[in-house]
């Protein structure tokens, strides 16, 4: 998978790891819409989002609206999915 990070799959893959771990970043549970980017930085791995990616949005609770490359978004779900794997 090629990711907009300067990261490699699975450096970005760990660094989510901790991050659900220490619940710096929520636990997904699905997208809320997508769209064309809009330049602002995805939460996974803090670069631009430009308008030629696609963005996808998802709900962090109340209103707060979270957004990922498109990735990011996937790493970001397959690791939110483990987590949620081990904790049941």
């Amino acid at each position: 998978m090629t990711t907009t990070s300067l990261l490699s799959a699975d450096q970005l893959r760990q660094q989510i790891r901790v991050r659900l771990a220490q619940g710096r970043l929520p636990i997904l549970a699905g997208i809320y819409k997508t769209h064309q980017g809009t330049g602002r930085p995805c939460l996974v791995c803090r670069r631009e989002i430009s308008r030629t990616q696609l963005e996808h949005q998802v709900g962090g609770g109340d209103v707060v609206v979270l957004i990922a490359h498109e990735a990011c978004y996937a790493l970001w779900w397959e690791e939110s999915k483990a987590t949620r794997g081990r904790s049941q």
